[in-house]
């Protein structure tokens, strides 16, 4: 109910009162009779979708990103220990892939190498030893690479097609490496992609081919060093650069929309053609890669998966080999690298201390047992591990690792006696060694 108006005894006060009331009286008539002559407003535009806005393939990714999420949150790899949280991040590192690749990188008329993931090579179980590089390219057109190999334990340039999923399989069309790549007395070389085969260093450009990835992989961290690298379009060299228009941005935000749907779903299958029926604390038969789904021509690798609690530890024996690159990572079960700048969970043979008895033992537990080669799942309780071969010859049945679960308090049983331990001050050290490595690799220190 509205109230009637109070009346100040004063006469004043009361005047006052009545004038407020007539102009807030005219005010509203006013108002009205303004609306009901108002000149009609500008029609809104329609709801329909307009063909090439950026602003609504922007609204088609943001729906992707929410696809994605429900898909995470229902993964089994989301029920495991930290298993919510690395999933959200996976999703959020998918997303950064995407744009890398379909919006940073996608000029492909003037290409140039990136760091891939920078300081984290996590996604697809990123080998921590390597300084991964990448650029986009088109098939149809030639490019000239040029460089210096270095001083790493291995050098590989391979090319791939489609994508990480299973709508558009990734593909290796092609690579060079050590044994093959030509170069001169001071390792500088000069390699030709695309275009009619020709000799020397020359790769194929078959259709679907778009990206360039390269690999520096790191033996000791802290003396090895990539070398140099540049790439061109030939032909493109001094043209200064296209307007990108609108349709050409909402079509590549588009392109950003697919690459994350199909990575995530891509990625998921692989970890169930990979470890799917694995039992836990076990490793696949070595294998040689094919180098059609990725890999190098020149790679083994054993897969496994592990779950541990903190009164365990999981015991992975392995023997020394001719191959220039040997090493064993863990990940999360989101088929990721965990933290192997601030942490020790990865070590190659020039990094990890081989016993009396000629053996390499890796030690995976949550807590530190207090040896040399521990790899420290506190982020993964259960997760998954591979070790690689890179430029072996024929590794035989003698080169298979051992995996063995035993009880924490019994570590020291499973070494030769004159084993060394490894005390508070050998593992800071050790951390900070890898963590100054790698500001060195990413060019943060030059020493």
């Amino acid at each position: 109910m509205i109230g009637r108006p109070s009346y100040s005894p004063n006469a004043e006060g009361a005047g006052s009162t009545l004038r407020l009331f007539f102009v807030r009286a005219l005010v509203l008539c006013i108002s009205v009779s303004l609306s009901a002559c108002a000149i009609p407003s500008e029609p809104k535009e329609s709801a329909s979708p307009r063909p090439g806005d950026p602003y609504e393939s922007l609204d088609r990714l943001a729906e992707e990103l929410k696809a994605s999420v429900r898909i995470a949150r229902d993964a089994e790899a989301s029920t495991v220990p930290f298993g919510r949280g690395e999933g959200a991040l996976h999703v959020l590192r998918l997303l950064r892939r995407a744009i890398d690749e379909e919006l940073v990188w996608a000029d492909t008329d003037h290409p140039y190498f990136q760091a891939q993931d920078e300081r984290y090579a996590k996604l697809a179980l990123g080998n921590p030893d390597n300084l991964y590089l990448v650029t986009r390219i088109e098939e149809g057109a030639v490019y000239r690479i040029s460089g210096r190999r270095g001083t790493t334990a291995d050098f590989t340039l391979q090319i791939y097609q489609g994508y990480p999923g299973i709508h558009r399989p990734m593909q290796a069309r092609g690579a060079l490496g050590l044994s093959q790549l030509e170069m001169d007395d001071e390792g500088r070389f000069e390699v030709i992609v695309g275009g009619p085969q020709r000799p020397g260093n020359w790769l194929e450009l078959a259709p679907g081919s778009r990206r360039i990835l390269v690999r520096y992989t790191y033996g000791d961290w802290t003396t090895e060093a990539a070398g140099e690298l540049r790439i061109e379009r030939i032909g493109s060299r001094g043209r200064a650069g296209r307007p990108v228009e609108d349709e050409v941005v909402a079509a590549r935000i588009d392109s950003t929309a697919g690459y994350l749907a199909d990575a995530l779903t891509g990625y998921l299958e692989i970890v169930d053609q990979v470890y799917a029926g694995l039992e836990m604390n076990t490793l696949r038969r070595l294998r040689r890669m094919s180098g059609a789904a990725g890999g190098l021509e020149n790679q083994y690798s054993a897969s496994g998966r592990y779950r541990i609690r903190d009164d365990e530890v999981l015991v992975v024996t392995t023997r020394p080999s001719d191959a220039r690159y040997q090493g064993f990572q863990i990940g999360t079960e989101w088929f990721e690298a965990l933290d192997f700048v601030n942490q020790v969970t990865s070590l190659n043979t020039t990094q990890a201390r081989l016993s009396s008895d000629g053996l390499y033992r890796f030690v995976i537990s949550t807590r530190d047992p207090g040896v040399a080669n521990w790899l420290d799942a506190s982020g993964a309780p259960q997760g998954q591990m591979l070790l690689r071969w890179q430029g072996a010859s024929e590794l035989s049945a003698d080169h298979e690792p051992k995996v063995l679960l035993v009880p924490f308090d019994s570590i020291a049983s499973y070494f030769p006696k004159d084993e060394p331990n490894f005390d508070v001050a050998d593992r800071i050290d050790q951390i900070a060694q890898r963590q100054l490595a790698i500001e060195r690799r990413y060019g943060l220190v030059r020493r």
